[in-house]
């Protein structure tokens, strides 16, 4: 897995999403109490982002502040402070809802819990022990490389 972790507050629960699935540990955490997050972020070694502006940077862990509500932009914010990559090999390594990492799983294993078709035209698929919920690379997963390579290009040249 990625060294990054991350405690990202309710309001960027959509950015949280999407870091899990470019392969980052990013759990979701209330602001408040402030003491919580904060003990959290210290203990687990997470940084924080958010876009709460009470929530204030500390010597003991990082705070990134998101300037935008728009999810290419927060990306793009993260990757540039924080100097993260997206790299093809860590896509989709992670539940997007548990931020537990997918096993693959023999394709035998979820006939029945998945589309007939689905069962029909792919052969490779992982699941994640905690929720049991199934993945494949569908046209979802087209989709989402697509913007995710825009967002490395635009990064590169950023």
């Amino acid at each position: 897995m990625l060294e990054a972790a991350f405690l990202v507050t309710e309001e960027c629960a959509r950015l949280a999403r999407w870091l899990r699935l470019c392969g980052y540990d990013a759990v979701l955490a209330a602001t408040y109490p402030l003491s919580e997050l904060y003990q959290r972020a210290y203990h687990e070694r997470r940084v924080v982002v958010t876009r709460n502006r009470r929530v204030t940077a500390s010597c003991l862990f990082r705070v990134v502040h998101l300037d935008s509500t728009g999810l290419d932009a927060q990306m793009q914010q993260l990757m540039h402070q924080l100097h993260l990559t997206i790299r093809a090999q860590q896509l989709f390594t992670r539940c997007d809802r548990c931020n537990i990492a997918v096993e693959p799983v023999d394709k035998t294993q979820v006939q029945s819990l998945v589309p007939p078709y689905v069962f029909q035209t792919q052969q490779t698929f992982h699941a994640c022990p905690s929720c049991h919920r199934i993945y494949w690379a569908a046209t979802h997963w087209q989709r989402a490389c697509r913007w995710l390579d825009r967002l490395r290009e635009e990064a590169s040249h950023a």
